[in-house]
């Protein structure tokens, strides 16, 4: 029965690799041909993607945030293949240790690839775009500072500017050849992308196109802002680092000791999982677990 499953699941994988493949060859292909319409007629006329004169709808807010989210566009067939692998988690873990193993492999590969690696990554994006924001500001003000107007400034700094924040910058001025108004799609990029700076260079230039004044004082504090609080930031995290490690001992040590006797004697559970009360035991000990970690994980985040 297990040489069976894991053949399947084998064979499932092979299934979703030549997928994956073809699919993949037929999204570059359809990037390229992308890129060169773009080139031509730049597409949607919103922040988010829609094409004119359609209606954002609730599944396209939602797709475009886990895209965001994800790091990369999702398509039709992500919905298929994650869920397809995740269960394929699951799947070993059963044949390990039956629902203990499904239920601790499923909910730790969903865990780990579909939340924990996805939002390091999305943090460790929103840290280089806030880098690249003071220069992308200097490089406004000089503009400025040679008579060109607030729009044409960030148009010119959008085109000197580097990824990740010109892949953002690149779909306002998009949607801006559209008709869209600036301000309003840099603010909805902001907030899409959960950037305040980017809101505040907003702002700047709602005040500008309002009442007619130079938004360089604004742009230059907002410049200084970012500057100090990357410094406080650093300061902080060396101010708390023994108590980041001790947090992550915390959370690793009863996981890893489980793991450790499951590996070195896998039939330590057994007598434990054949009784309901062993069960409920073992459920009640892991859902205190998992509450603790997100416990430390807040205070974490709130220092």
């Amino acid at each position: 029965m297990v040489g069976w499953l894991l053949i399947g699941g084998a064979l499932l994988m092979l299934g979703l690799a030549a997928w994956v493949y073809g699919s993949g060859k037929n999204a570059r292909f359809r990037e390229q041909v992308t890129v060169h319409f773009n080139q031509v007629l730049p597409r949607g006329s919103t922040i988010s993607g829609i094409p004119p004169g359609k209606q954002e709808t609730t599944w396209h807010r939602l797709r475009v945030r886990g895209s965001i989210y994800a790091g990369f566009e999702l398509e039709d067939w992500h919905f298929v293949v994650i869920p397809l692998v995740f269960l394929l988690f699951g799947l070993v873990g059963w044949v390990w240790l039956r629902w203990a193993g499904a239920i601790l492999l499923f909910g730790s590969a969903v865990l780990l690839i579909g939340f924990l690696l996805p939002y390091l990554r999305l943090r460790r994006r929103q840290a280089q775009i806030t880098a690249q924001v003071p220069m992308f500001i200097d490089q406004v003000l000089r503009s400025l500072g040679s008579g060109r107007s607030v729009e044409g400034a960030i148009r010119l700094a959008t085109g000197e500017s580097k990824p990740p924040l010109r892949n953002i910058l690149d779909r306002v001025v998009r949607a801006t050849d559209l008709g869209a108004d600036m301000p309003e799609t840099l603010s909805d990029a902001a907030k899409l992308h959960g950037l305040r700076e980017l809101s505040l260079i907003a702002l700047a230039m709602r005040i500008s196109n309002s009442y007619g004044s130079s938004p360089k004082e604004m742009l230059q504090s907002v410049v200084q802002m970012i500057r100090q609080r990357e410094l406080a930031q650093r300061e902080l995290a060396a101010m708390t680092g023994e108590t980041r490690i001790s947090a992550w001992v915390l959370s690793l040590t009863p996981i890893s000791l489980a793991g450790y006797m499951v590996v070195m004697n896998p039939s330590y559970l057994d007598l434990m999982l054949q009784s309901p009360s062993g069960k409920t035991l073992l459920m009640t000990a892991l859902g205190f677990q998992i509450a603790g970690v997100l416990i430390l994980w807040r205070m974490l985040k709130s220092v």
